[in-house]
Formats: structure tokens, C-alpha cells, sequence
């Protein structure tokens, strides 16, 4: 029996993969295509599916089995299947997704032997924006600046699906041909959340209580939780830049200069976020103190000292106001 399994926390690779394969096994014979099922984790009959897999089509030679969220399919479940998945059945395919397989299991063993066990995870961090240059020209011939990837992933996240779904938006709405700019982010990408993001940095950065207080109620309601810990990242990342801008600042670097050494957008970030006005509203020295503070308080956050969302607001605040 041919037993397929994709694993791994980066869904979008993981099912380009998964479709790749079935593709190729579809076209492999010739003839009738084969019947294809597909069974969703938590909602997966075990019993069912083994059923199916036993049993012959009557109106196609071969079939198919596609498994979403194998390991969200309940215990006794799973263990009905792999009892079901030993016995040999040539005619049947079994190709299951999961986020984690336990590799000390034999049959996840004996697949990782045979090759036909693929393993995706999500690029760390410091590497989406490299994966999103290479992306927009491979798959959409787009040229996509590193400066302008690294906006878009702060806007949208290190999920590669969530990334690749922009990208796709960006592709319809631009020229053909034309490159993915700062400029084309800013009003294609979630506009909402971008203006949300923009506007919660912008005034942190210029210390203005208000517009930072409904930028910053405004951005963790979109964020759809409560612990704070996303506008705290996202603000240790705007602070540390403006550091460093403060930091070329004092040492007599030119415009010019800091928006190459930090791979600014000279519209963008220049002239319509003022980057520049933000890192001069404090000292070099005072920057540093508040992302030491910012580093305290995300570590905070994860330990659950803040367990309401008046108290997150007014530590947020106490930080950037201060």
C-alpha cells in the first residue's frame, strides 16, 4: 500500500507538497482516475475510512484516501486505522497531513526510512523575508525588495499561507510585471490592519497619548487576544530601529544614508511616518532603557502577570508614555 505523510507546522509547503504527490500518483497509470476521498481530523470515522480502505471501488479501479489533521483524529481512531493501513491494498493510496507524527511510532519510522515521510516547518523569523522575495519571483515574478518583505511580514505575520494569500492579492491588483512595492503593501495588504499597525508605531514613536491610546486599543482587538504580547513585540522591533536611527543621528549620518543601512522607504517611512521626528523625541540612552523595559515586560506577559486587559493597556502605556 502506498502510505504518504506530510508533517509540520508550515501548512502551505506541506499541502503544495501533498498535492504534488497525489498528482503524480493520479497520472501514474494509466486509464480511469482513481475515486479520491478526503477525511478531516477531528471529524474523521475511523471506522469508516478503514472500511473504505478495504474495500474495492466499483466504479474505478483505484482510490484515494487524502487524511487532514491526522493527529487530531481521536486515539482509538488512529489506532483502528494503522491496524487497518498494514494489511496490503496496491489499488489504494492513503496520504495523511499532520502537524506532528511521534517518530518513535515503527510505521512513522519505517515511511522516514522509505522516503515518504516530508517534513515542513516555518522559516525562523529572520529568514520569512528572504522566503518572501524568493516566493514573489518564483511563483509570481515579482520583484520583491528584502526592506519591503520584512513590512510585510510585520504586517502579516511568519505564517506562510497568511503570506502567500498577500502576495496573491498583490499579484491581482498590480500591473503586470510591476514590482511589490512599500507603497503597494500599504494600500493592498489587510488596509485595516495596516493602518492600525502604522498608526500604533507612529505615535509610540512620538509619544502621543492621543492617538497611541485608541491605536493601541484598536490593535489589540484586531488582534483577536488579549495577552498583549503581539503589540509588545511589534513594539520592541519599531524601538529598536528607532535606536538605531537615533544612534546615526548622533554620530552626523545623512538622510540618505540611515534609509540605506536601515532599509527605509524614503515615501513610507521617511516622509509619511517620520521616522526620523520619532527617534529624535528621545535620547540614545533612553531608548535603550525602554527596550530593556519592553524585553521585562513581554517576559511578564508570557508568565501571566497581567491577567486583565485594563492592566495590559496601562503597561503598555506606562511604557511608551513615560
Amino acid at each position: 500500500m502506498p502510505l504518504y505523510a506530510f508533517s509540520g507546522d508550515d501548512d502551505l509547503r506541506k499541502q503544495e507538497a501533498l498535492d504534488a504527490e497525489v498528482a503524480r500518483w493520479e497520472s501514474s497509470e494509466p486509464g480511469e482516475p482513481p475515486v479520491r476521498e478526503v477525511h478531516f481530523g477531528e471529524e474523521l470515522n475511523a471506522a469508516s475510512v478503514a472500511e473504505s480502505y478495504e474495500t474495492p471501488d466499483l466504479f474505478a479501479p483505484r482510490k484515494l484516501l487524502i487524511l487532514r489533521g491526522y493527529d487530531k483524529t481521536n486515539a482509538a481512531g488512529r489506532a483502528l486505522l494503522d491496524k487497518a493501513f498494514q494489511s496490503d491494498n496496491p489499488q489504494v493510496a492513503v496520504f495523511l497531513s499532520a502537524e506532528k507524527l511521534d517518530g518513535r511510532q515503527g510505521w512513522v519510522a519505517a515511511l522516514k526510512k522509505a522516503g515518504r515521510l516530508f517534513e515542513f516547518k516555518l522559516p525562523y523569523d529572520n529568514k520569512i523575508p528572504v522566503w518572501l522575495t524568493e516566493r514573489a519571483q518564483q511563483r509570481y515574478g515579482r520583484k520583491l525588495s528584502l526592506a519591503d518583505a520584512k513590512l510585510l511580514q510585520e504586517i502579516v505575520g511568519n505564517e506562510t499561507s497568511e503570506l502567500d494569500h498577500e502576495l496573491e492579492k498583490l499579484d491581482t491588483f498590480l500591473a503586470k510585471g510591476k514590482p511589490v512595492s512599500a507603497e503597494a503593501i500599504q494600500d493592498v495588504v489587510s488596509p485595516l490592519k495596516v493602518h492600525t499597525m502604522f498608526e500604533f508605531q507612529k505615535a509610540a514613536g512620538l509619544k502621543s497619548p492621543a492617538n497611541f491610546l485608541p491605536a493601541m486599543r484598536s490593535l489589540l482587538e484586531q488582534g483577536g487576544g488579549e495577552s498583549g504580547i503581539g503589540a509588545t513585540l511589534m513594539l520592541f522591533s519599531h524601538f529598536f530601529k528607532l535606536a538605531r536611527i537615533r544612534s546615526m543621528l548622533d554620530e552626523g549620518a545623512t538622510e540618505t544614508q540611515i534609509v540605506e543601512a536601515c532599509k527605509l522607504n524614503p515615501f513610507l517611512h521617511i516622509q509619511k511616518e517620520r521616522y526620523l521626528d520619532q527617534a529624535r523625541t528621545r535620547s540614545l540612552a533612553r531608548w535603550k532603557q525602554l527596550l530593556t523595559r519592553i524585553a521585562r515586560l513581554e517576559s511578564e506577559l508570557k508568565q501571566g502577570r497581567y491577567s486583565q486587559r485594563f492592566e495590559i493597556e496601562m503597561a503598555l502605556a506606562g511604557v511608551v508614555l513615560s
